[in-house]
């Protein structure tokens, strides 16, 4: 295989980004790892994603929890783009706009993150690659395009896009939110239940799966 190419992923043969987390939990950082205040948000964002602590997953699996949280947040962006396309062509621009700011603040979250730890999210990663791309100057412009696109329809014809009514309009009832509320508060409670009680006894056994290891 020539240089440059893209090579197939092999999670034997590429460093774990998650290996640290076998070890100590204030150590999961190559580096400079930041204290005080800077250290307990970080902490948080981490215990809030899940990754500060993974007792049912070995190092293969962390690493593949860890990518996949990657591909989620970068399919979060696209579904944003083209929701804020629709909100645009429909004429909410400031849904878009606020749409458009509110993507932005996990982008920046995940770069001062990493910067914090010494690697630049931008350059080091495959982003950098894929923005300076051929492909990626076409996939600007077409975004450039439809957005200009859609101010000149709404300045020509006096309308935007699309026309449609976006508001829902519930019965006149003091019932209705307090049913929404009481059945919603059910089905999260039960599911939170259920979930707890799969959690402990997958926790139980793979505990248990450990010791007969060991005693093998």
């Amino acid at each position: 295989m020539t240089a440059g190419q893209n090579q197939p992923y092999v999670p034997e043969h590429e460093v774990n980004v998650s290996d640290a987390h076998t070890g100590a939990v204030h150590s999961r950082e190559t580096g400079s790892a930041p204290k005080g205040t800077s250290a307990r948000i970080d902490t948080a964002f981490e215990h809030s994603a899940g990754i500060d602590s993974m007792p049912l997953a070995d190092a293969r699996e962390r690493q593949v929890i860890l990518r996949a949280m990657a591909i989620a947040y970068s399919a979060s962006q696209r579904t944003a783009l083209l929701a804020g396309l629709l909100l645009s062509a429909s004429g909410l621009w400031w849904a878009a706009i606020a749409l458009g700011l509110v993507v932005a603040i996990p982008d920046m979250v995940a770069k001062l993150y990493a910067r914090k730890r010494g690697v630049d999210l931008y350059w080091q990663s495959g982003i950098a690659r894929k923005e300076t791309s051929v492909l990626g100057l076409v996939l600007s412009t077409l975004v450039i395009i439809a957005v200009v696109g859609l101010i000149a329809f709404n300045a020509f014809y006096g309308h935007p896009l699309l026309t449609w009514s976006w508001h829902i309009d519930f019965a006149n009832s003091e019932g209705t939110a307090i049913s929404i509320f009481v059945g919603a508060f059910i089905g999260g409670t039960t599911g939170w239940i259920l979930r707890r009680r799969r959690y402990r006894a997958k926790l139980q056994a793979k505990a248990e799966q450990s010791t007969n290891v060991e005693s093998e």
